[in-house]
């Protein structure tokens, strides 16, 4: 792809526009209802955890994915 330089910004051409602002909004407000669509989504507990082990982990792994942690950060087991 050429350089182009130009001596003064009027020279520049005008930047293509392919959409406008309201038209993102409304492709962001569709996926969002799409999402909603979808169920609710879970978060991750809040925090970094500590592992002694691989088999620990994957314990902590399996009981966030069936719903034993909540959103609660109290109700999580830390190590320290």
């Amino acid at each position: 792809m050429p350089v182009r330089r130009y001596r003064d910004v009027a020279d520049l051409p005008e930047p293509g526009r392919s959409a406008s602002a309201l038209e993102g909004l409304a492709v962001a407000c569709a996926a969002s209802a799409l999402s909603r669509a979808f169920g609710t989504t879970r978060s991750a507990p809040r925090g970094v955890f500590r592992f002694r082990s691989i088999e620990e982990a994957d314990a902590f792994r399996q009981r966030w994915e069936s719903g034993g942690i909540g959103e609660d950060p109290d109700d999580t087991e830390r190590s320290r």
